[in-house]
């Protein structure tokens, strides 16, 4: 009886120190504060047609990638920095924005320049 008395005890006593150690082990803590997002990539999609003359239209998308591994349209959300022979029209009711051929520079080269996220972007293109 007392060699039961002893085996319950040990075991009792193992019990409580497994229970000690790992009520005392560090437990993963969850965070919701998260890195910021930035922008790492802007990429310009356009069908400028090859003569593109003033008056004439094309659509343009822009798209932004972001370092978490996402991307948006945004071209209806970029800053304008710089056109030449364009005017970039920002279309709020469709993912695509439109540039307009306003006059040649007479180097018949136009451009126009965006910026999203701290990134910049230019695309060339003729007008005739």
């Amino acid at each position: 009886m007392k060699r039961l008395a002893s085996v319950a005890l040990s075991i009792f006593s193992l019990f409580a120190i497994v229970s000690s150690a790992s009520a005392a082990s560090p437990h993963p803590v969850q965070s919701n504060v998260t890195a910021p997002v930035t922008v790492t990539k802007l990429v310009i999609e356009e069908d400028i047609p090859r003569y593109f003359y003033p008056g004439d239209y094309a659509p343009i998308w822009v798209t932004a990638f972001f370092s978490d591994g996402t991307s948006k349209v945004v071209s209806n959300e970029v800053n304008i920095l710089e056109e030449a022979a364009c005017e970039y029209i920002k279309q709020p009711r469709t993912v695509y924005a439109m540039v307009k051929a306003t006059h040649s520079t007479g180097s018949d080269v136009g451009w126009f320049t965006v910026e999203y996220g701290g990134l910049e972007k230019t695309i060339y293109f003729s007008v005739r």
